[in-house]
């Protein structure tokens, strides 16, 4: 009851309230990782300290099992998809990164498709196995970590033509290239779930 009362007071009233109470002791006292120095006008050493960041996450609480049975198979999919979309990002930047230095636009093709042979050798066997819902969120989660729908990379990096005819075989799988992520609307529940994996307990 005491911790619970504590812990609404810190939601209720500004942080700078409860400063005294957060911030006491001796600067030595603080791990050597929070704590930097800088000097001020007069000369004098000034330590900062890093504050600690606390993130309360609350169960779910579910109508009946029925919602609840969704929410773990939300969850399952997620976990799944999830590394493939942030190995996209890493491979992408990655791929940038060397394209600039690239001159001439034969040269770029060529790093294009034997950068898209890796990434096939890599990781074609690992993709397959991922059911039909979790390619879905696959394709969102790729939009959230690159910033672009899968259709517009592979416009980027092949051309229209070639964005346009992954996107026809896509519909004819019942999915759409061009599927961008909406964290506060539809894909909540995926944003839910990315966040708990980045926080470790997924």
């Amino acid at each position: 009851m005491k911790n619970a009362l504590y812990i609404a007071l810190l939601l209720l009233f500004p942080s700078g309230i409860f400063a005294q109470v957060l911030y006491v002791g001796e600067v030595m006292d603080y791990p050597q990782s929070m704590v930097t120095y800088e000097l001020d006008d007069n000369g004098d050493t000034v330590p900062h300290i890093t504050r600690f960041t606390c993130v309360i996450v609350a169960d779910k609480v579910f109508k009946n099992k029925r919602e609840k049975a969704k929410w773990d198979k939300l969850k399952r999919d997620v976990k799944a998809a999830y590394p493939y979309a942030v190995m996209a990002r890493m491979k992408l930047a990655e791929m940038d990164s060397q394209l600039v230095l690239i001159k001439g636009e034969r040269e770029r093709k060529a790093f294009n498709e034997k950068c898209e042979k890796e990434l096939t050798d890599q990781f074609e066997e690992d993709m397959r196995k991922l059911t039909y819902n979790q390619g879905k969120i696959l394709f969102k989660l790729i939009d959230r970590e690159t910033g672009s729908t899968t259709y517009q990379l592979i416009q980027q990096r092949r051309g229209s033509f070639s964005a346009f005819m992954w996107q026809s075989v896509a519909f004819v799988f019942g999915n759409n290239l061009k599927t961008e992520y909406d964290p506060e609307g539809e894909d909540k529940g995926i944003e839910d779930c990315v966040q708990l994996i980045e926080l470790g307990l997924l």
